[in-house]
């Protein structure tokens, strides 16, 4: 018998995006696409197909595996507040997926596409970032939805430098401050990073980030109301921060 496979849908917007120019509104879109090349790397077969731009400043992403989700959402919101041209909201939907098309991948089906248009639709102005699993499973449905919230209200915050340090640092192999450091344009000292990280609340999202990637969410997914120790025993705990 076939395993049923679930997948994360990133469905987003551009903010305001209304006041960019049509030059800014590519650029943008050239920053999305490096954005999701770099995904592309973290893991073989991460990112299925090519991002889709709609509407003129919609776009969609879908990933193979669901726990990389919230890491890739991160990843494209410090690549935009770097630039500082703009911002996305993003919603992020996790589910099964009937029909994958080879062509757009705004033609596939699914329980992923459907939560991240509803999620982003019912998006509110009070936050730009939230995660929806289906109902079904019970209360976490409600907390990832907050999570959400919360790492939206830490990235808001940002400057360009912190989030082009924590666009560095989103990098799953966890590099050094050191590198982190040499990497950037102009490049700064490992000192100068730390101090960065710190004011962008980086160890905070760092937290949300491993226990998000620790969760089994094929687990999660298939469990049902009252059924959470199933979950719950399959999570794993996040590395102690040091």
């Amino acid at each position: 018998m076939t395993q049923r496979k679930y997948y994360a849908v990133l469905t987003g917007d551009i903010i305001k995006s209304g006041r960019l120019s049509p030059r800014q509104l590519e650029s943008v879109r050239s920053l999305l696409m490096r954005a999701a090349d770099a995904a592309r790397g973290w893991k073989r077969g991460l990112v299925k197909g090519k991002p889709e731009f709609y509407r003129g400043d919609g776009w969609q992403l879908l990933l193979t595996d669901p726990a990389m989700a919230m890491r890739v959402g991160i990843l494209i919101r410090a690549s935009l507040r770097a630039r500082g041209l703009a911002d996305s909201r993003i919603a992020i939907g996790l589910g099964g997926v009937e029909r994958i098309s080879s062509k757009r991948v705004s033609l596939s089906t699914g329980q992923a596409f459907i939560l991240a248009g509803r999620a982003l639709d019912d998006m509110t102005r009070y936050s730009n970032m939230t995660i929806e699993i289906p109902e079904s499973v019970g209360p976490l449905s409600d907390w990832l939805s907050v999570a959400g919230h919360l790492c939206d209200s830490l990235i808001g915050q940002w400057t360009r430098r912190q989030a082009e340090m924590v666009r560095a640092a989103i990098d799953p192999r966890e590099p050094d401050y050191e590198k982190i450091g040499k990497s950037l344009k102009p490049a700064v000292s490992k000192q100068a990073v730390a101090k960065g990280l710190g004011g962008a609340n980086w160890h905070a999202i760092r937290e949300a980030v491993r226990v998000f990637e620790g969760t089994s969410w094929k687990s999660v997914l298939e469990s049902r109301k009252g059924d959470n120790q199933k979950w719950l025993s399959a999570t794993r705990q996040p590395k102690r921060v040091v």
